[in-house]
């Protein structure tokens, strides 16, 4: 830099070398992963809309399935704790055979209906077709039989009569056997899935699910958000049937290569604890409340996003039923009136202001009325949306996973103790924070800072286009490289480009937009950050020795105090507990540059290893030795002891 630039010059220079490295930075990333499926998913415009279309229309279908189970009275008794978690699964069981493309639309009128009310505790099966039929065939070889016993008290004829009742002894064996056998159900909710670890970023869903389609029982592909810190690879589980054997798909895909990378799958294990519980505070009666309110508002964004209840999805109405009348239930009521008359409302401010946490220790206040409402409201949120509302998390891509209802996180069991309005005020806050992400829509870059940073104009992306394929050969001689046609003039070039190759013009355009979603994403996708270096271990203090990466609790759990150093490996006895050198060691205290192995071993008098042994650098890991410069006037350490 020039000599004649000032400091206000040097730093707005700075500032704009940063700022062209970032928009190349964004740029070299845009070029480096445009052709890869996950980046194209995201940011390219045709992509974006078929996913759109995609992802609406498995939102209607989960809204659908929320209403069968709404209108058919499953939500009616449901209560989002523990204690009725049984039925929490036989819910979300339910849900997920109304997903199922081939499922029976009679799930809740006919055989399930009446096992929801009576066996709460048993998962949803489908009973198989054929115990019907049996029953019937039952039926009719019992009146064969007395059919046949009639007839069997008319003839007289010794060998018909043994003949006959050979086969009602038989015919008799085989219903017995079909009664007590019971029919077999159809778990048509549950799966069986492989995990795999790692799947390298040019590797598309539709390669993985053609190469795993041609196993038995395959049903589908799910992939995970790509991992920056991991070169943006990806996690995948491939779901099967539950009726295959999935450790020997999983033996026959272990030695697959695809695209030079081996899938290495693993079976992946069923979930154990679906229903998982959060703190009991959530029983709260003000809890509940604000929980209804962020619900509610969770509730009212999540369908605004997906664009539900725009047109009439069902012929009554076209408003959400879990909404109605929702404000009823956030209005909190007060008896400010009676207390002020009742002198009660001041009565608080004569306590102990020390300590006013204490003095506003409560009971759990539960409200039954509220919990009803606050259930229906979470039950929408994880049926239709995904979204775990105690977990403050939305599992992304759930219809694809092996588990399409897979956990939910309802309250604990109540407080045993009295809770503090801190308490409450903290975990309504913590509340708020957490659901911040999910309430609030998708951050875009403002058009002052898309332009800093480096955002396209359709128009002038086409020029530099035209520009560059017309190229100049000769005076009045003109080439367009995409045909290799030659012409007079470059308006003849730009006209031609325009006519016969809107195709690549459109191209250009289209690329603009996609650059443009990539970079207006205020989330988008980039490289991990190097890490600062961790700073340098503090120096041992003086007296205080110890051994390298263990602190001092962990040398006083060795039997040693935290400065004093345990008897290295090999030699007898132990130092001193006082420090190196501490009456002086030698001409100018050059033990002092000999490392920490003086500490615990240094010194005659506590049997250590005397003279240079000290000086080993075992600990350390150094194999070299330490280069001693030392007064060979100078008397020997020992002598000081």
């Amino acid at each position: 830099m020039e000599d004649s630039v000032d400091e206000t010059e040097s730093v707005k220079r700075y500032n704009q070398y940063k700022l062209d490295f970032r928009r190349q930075q964004l740029q070299d990333f845009f070029l480096q992963h445009k052709d890869q499926e996950w980046f194209r998913s995201k940011y390219h415009p045709d992509d974006i809309t078929a996913r759109k279309t995609e992802s609406l229309a498995a939102l209607k279908t989960r809204l659908g399935v929320f209403l069968f189970l709404l209108d058919n009275n499953w939500l009616e008794n449901m209560s989002l704790d523990m204690e009725h978690a049984p039925a929490i699964i036989k819910l979300l069981d339910a849900g997920t055979h109304r997903l199922l493309p081939h499922c029976c639309w009679h799930l809740a009128k006919g055989i399930l209906g009446n096992e929801f009310r009576q066996q709460t505790n048993k998962h949803v099966f489908f009973p198989s077709q054929d115990g019907e039929e049996e029953s019937k065939q039952n039926g009719e070889e019992k009146d064969e039989d007395e059919e046949e016993k009639k007839d069997e008290e008319d003839e007289e004829e010794e060998e018909e009569e043994e003949k006959t009742t050979k086969k009602v002894k038989r015919r008799k064996e085989r219903g017995k056997e079909r009664e007590e056998a019971p029919a077999k159900p159809r778990p048509l909710h549950l799966t069986t899935s492989l995990f795999i670890r790692s799947i390298p970023p040019e590797v598309s869903k539709e390669e993985i699910t053609a190469l795993c389609r041609r196993y038995p029982g395959f049903l589908r592909v799910a992939l995970s958000d790509p991992q920056p810190e991991r070169r943006f690879f990806r996690r995948c589980w491939v779901t099967f049937d539950r009726s295959v054997n999935i450790k020997e798909t999983c033996w026959n895909l272990q030695n697959i290569r695809l695209r030079d990378c081996e899938l290495a799958p693993v079976v992946n294990r069923d979930l154990c604890r679906r229903v998982r519980t959060v703190n009991g505070l959530t029983h709260h009666k003000p809890v509940v409340r604000n929980d209804i309110r962020l619900s509610a508002r969770l509730v009212h964004s999540l369908d605004q996003k997906g664009e539900l209840w725009v047109g009439q999805v069902r012929s009554t109405d076209s408003t959400n039923p879990v909404l109605k009348n929702i404000t009823d239930y956030l209005i909190e009521e007060v008896s400010a009136e009676e207390e002020e008359l009742t002198g009660a409302s001041g009565g608080g401010d004569s306590g102990d202001a020390k300590d006013p946490a204490s003095s506003s220790e409560v009971t759990v206040e539960t409200d039954e009325k509220l919990l009803k409402v606050l259930d229906r409201l979470l039950l929408y949120l994880r049926l239709v949306h995904s979204v775990d509302y105690y977990n403050f998390c939305e599992y992304p891509a759930e219809d694809e996973m092996p588990h399409r209802c897979g956990l939910i996180h309802v309250r604990g069991p109540l407080p045993v103790a009295k809770i503090t309005a801190a308490e409450v005020s903290e975990h309504q806050k913590m509340c708020e924070e957490r659901l911040a992400p999910l309430l609030s829509p998708s951050e875009t870059l403002s058009e002052e800072d898309a332009a800093r940073l480096g955002k396209k104009e359709p128009e002038q992306e086409v020029e530099k286009f035209l520009s560059a394929n017309t190229q100049e050969l000769s005076k009045d001689k003109w080439l367009c490289p995409l045909s290799g046609k030659k012409f007079k003039a470059p308006e003849f070039v730009r006209k031609h480009i325009l006519n016969k190759h809107g195709d690549k013009v459109s191209a250009v355009r289209q690329e603009v937009v996609f650059f443009n979603n990539f970079l207006l994403d205020a989330k988008r996708p980039a490289l991990p950050e190097n890490k600062p270096l961790p700073p340098p271990a503090q120096a041992t203090p003086p007296g205080m020795p110890g051994f390298p990466g263990q602190s001092p609790q962990q040398q006083s759990l060795l039997g040693y105090p935290p400065g004093v150093r345990p008897p290295m490996p090999g030699f007898p006895g132990g130092g001193p507990p006082y420090p190196p050198n501490q009456f002086g060691g030698g001409r100018g205290n050059y033990d002092n540059f000999r490392g920490h192995l003086g500490g615990g071993g240094g010194g005659g008098g506590g049997g250590g290893f005397p003279g240079k042994q000290r000086n080993s650098r075992g600990v350390r890991g150094d194999p070299r030795s330490i280069i001693e410069y030392r007064d060979l006037d100078a008397p020997d350490d020992l002598d000081f002891f």
